[in-house]
């Protein structure tokens, strides 16, 4: 079976990992912020429906 905590874990580092130094080329400021949010919102959904047996 997949481990979608490994998974999501291993994505949402290496998002948070670029996204600082991202903001800081200018021309890719709107894209941070569309990572940012998308990164926000799967934190935000994995709390809601995490399993809190595990």
């Amino acid at each position: 079976m997949a481990d979608y905590q490994k998974m999501y874990a291993l994505l949402c580092g290496a998002l948070d990992d670029v996204i600082d130094p991202l903001e800081q080329i200018p021309l890719a400021i709107p894209y941070a912020s569309v990572l940012r949010r998308a990164l926000e919102d799967a934190e935000e959904l994995y709390i809601e429906t995490a399993d809190p047996a595990e």
